[in-house]
């Protein structure tokens, strides 16, 4: 394959990529409360530390297979060591402390985002049934005691929990 072809072919799985990805919508990422931003953010920093370990690893092998390909007659590969401990402990010390911290990390944020855990609000909290159906939720209020799916939601349904003699 000469050049020209192989940037060629670059350019097509870079538009097939984002065609492929263009119908995503990052829910996950774009949360709407204060427990979805603390779980946002942790796994923010639990992609940034993995990332200290992976991006390396992968820049390395890049660097490695182009240095030591077997095109190039002006590297030679001549280690004159058979053991070295300090970089054996390297190599395994970094991995277990990042594996340390993100455990840390995570058991302090899952006790912290404790599902059973009472939010701290000043409004007064009520409480939603929530009934699975077949592909969908239906949601009873208990002001209104109406039911109300996650398809049919309305206005209507928002009106009628704001009239109501309970709610004021």
């Amino acid at each position: 394959m000469n050049k020209r072809s192989i940037v060629t072919s670059l350019r097509w799985m870079c538009a097939g990529v984002a065609v492929l990805l263009s119908g995503c919508h990052m829910e996950v990422l774009s949360p709407k409360g204060d427990i979805g931003m603390d779980e946002r953010s942790l796994i923010y920093i639990a992609l940034g530390l993995m990332s200290l370990v992976v991006i390396p690893v992968i820049v390395l092998t890049l660097v490695f297979a182009w240095k030591y390909r077997a095109s190039n007659t002006k590297a030679t590969y001549a280690p004159k060591w058979s053991h070295s401990t300090a970089i054996e402990a390297a190599m395994w010390a970094i991995p277990c402390v990042i594996i340390a911290i993100l455990a840390y990390i995570t058991w302090t944020s899952t006790q912290r985002l404790d599902p059973y855990r009472p939010l701290q609000s000043k409004v007064k909290p009520i409480t939603i049934q929530a009934v699975s159906l077949d592909w969908k939720w239906l949601f009873i209020y208990p002001i209104t005691a109406w039911p109300a799916s996650t398809r049919s939601l309305s206005r209507w349904t928002f009106r009628c929990i704001s009239r109501s003699p309970r709610a004021r």
